[in-house]
């Protein structure tokens, strides 16, 4: 019994000073990024980690976003890439309230929600959503539920 808790005490002795180095250890840290005259890698074979990635805005779909999509309508688009844009204000008087999300065309008010359906996506170029704060102060008038604003090609 003596023996093996001996033999135990020695393990950790000897770790200690392992553990100390790798603590202090100051060593520079090298990334293998190629040599000079090598060829970059094939874009298949870069990882995921080293793809940046585009950030996405919350209130605009832009026009790649539009041309990459296989939706026929805008209002699919929007259904796909930006739902929470089609979701009315809810409140203690939502009930009674009708206001509707305002859809404009190149400046032009086309009515309703149910106009996005009749938009082909090619007609499309971007797509700006505006709270109902900012529709009022650009478009003014009956905008309480807020503005799609579209911009054609």
């Amino acid at each position: 019994m003596k023996l093996r808790l001996l033999s135990l005490a020695a393990l950790a002795v000897a770790a200690l000073p392992l553990h100390a180095a790798a603590q202090n250890d100051t060593t520079p840290v090298t990334v293998n990024v190629g040599r000079a005259g090598d060829p970059p890698p094939a874009p298949g074979n870069v990882p995921a980690s080293a793809v940046p990635r585009i950030r996405r805005s919350v209130n605009t779909i832009t026009y790649e976003e539009v041309r990459t999509a296989r939706v026929a309508d805008a209002e699919t688009l929007i259904r796909n890439l930006r739902p929470a844009w089609l979701r009315t204000p809810r409140g203690a008087t939502s009930m009674a309230n009708h206001a509707d999300i305002q859809v404009f065309m190149g400046g032009v008010r086309m009515g309703g929600r149910e106009q996005l359906g009749n938009i082909p996506i090619t007609a499309v170029r971007s797509l700006r959503y505006y709270t109902a704060t900012e529709a009022r102060q650009k478009f003014g008038g009956e905008t309480q539920a807020g503005v799609i604003e579209i911009t054609p090609p």
